[in-house]
């Protein structure tokens, strides 16, 4: 069964609403089962694009070509639009629009449905790697310096031990091409990473959790945050809440 609410699910997972706007979406999808299963098919399709249709980063020399031709043949001529047409009748010219295809969405960023696995693989990477740590210290004087000169955005970096979160460290990462600072925090035997990078105007989910773990957006001033780990949901959000109250 259709839901009137489609569209706005659409324009939600394309990141194309206010944060006002993207609340309402996100309390609706909660409760509707159509569009949960939509958002899930979204996900499923843009993951397989993404690990099948590119394996390796194109080059900023080939994505400003590939952009620079779309916008050429945005609005080609009549004859041209003719030809090309034509042509895509052809098995060469359902090729090229397949690639073509895909050539555009791997410029495309993340999708807000897509960004939280990406930032929980990104997570879960350098546990496993045991890299989760590139500047070991329990001190903010110590960690908030350490990112100046290595990510172009100043990270907010706080401790809170009275609430059980001691400060680690911190490291560098990319998340689906996004450069970002995370602040890494130890609560009992939990690791919580707080990811923050430059607001790039895209709608955020409230919260996800995606194998396990939790994932909770937000935004504050000009920059995008995400806290992960897999602690429970009232310490995850007591966790969250002190941060905040920090910015």
């Amino acid at each position: 069964m259709d839901c009137a609410e489609l569209l706005r699910t659409q324009a939600f997972i394309d990141g194309e609403l206010d944060s006002a706007a993207s609340a309402d979406a996100e309390r609706h999808i909660a409760t509707c089962t159509t569009c949960q299963a939509f958002v899930a098919d979204a996900a499923a399709s843009a993951d397989l694009i993404r690990r099948h249709a590119v394996q390796h980063k194109a080059p900023d020399t080939l994505r400003r070509k590939v952009l620079n031709d779309l916008k050429a043949q945005a609005a080609p001529k009549a004859a041209g639009r003719r030809s090309f047409w034509l042509g895509a009748g052809s098995g060469a010219g359902v090729g090229a629009l397949l690639a073509a295809g895909f050539a555009f969405f791997a410029l495309l960023p993340p999708t807000a449905a897509t960004l939280g696995d990406a930032l929980v693989d990104a997570h879960t990477k350098a546990m496993m790697d045991g890299a989760t740590i590139q500047v070991a210290s329990s001190s903010h004087h110590t960690v908030k310096p350490w990112f100046a000169g290595r990510i172009a955005i100043s990270p907010p970096v706080a401790d809170f031990p009275q609430g059980g979160f001691i400060l680690t460290g911190g490291r560098l990462a990319t998340v689906s091409d996004i450069p970002m600072a995370v602040v890494v925090y130890r609560h009992g035997a939990h690791e919580v990473d707080l990811y923050s990078w430059a607001d790039t105007g895209q709608a955020l989910p409230g919260m996800t959790v995606s194998h396990g773990y939790r994932v909770k957006f937000w935004k504050s001033h000009d920059l995008d945050f995400a806290a992960v780990s897999d602690m429970d949901a009232p310490e995850f959000e007591k966790f969250a809440a002190l941060v905040k109250s920090a910015e």
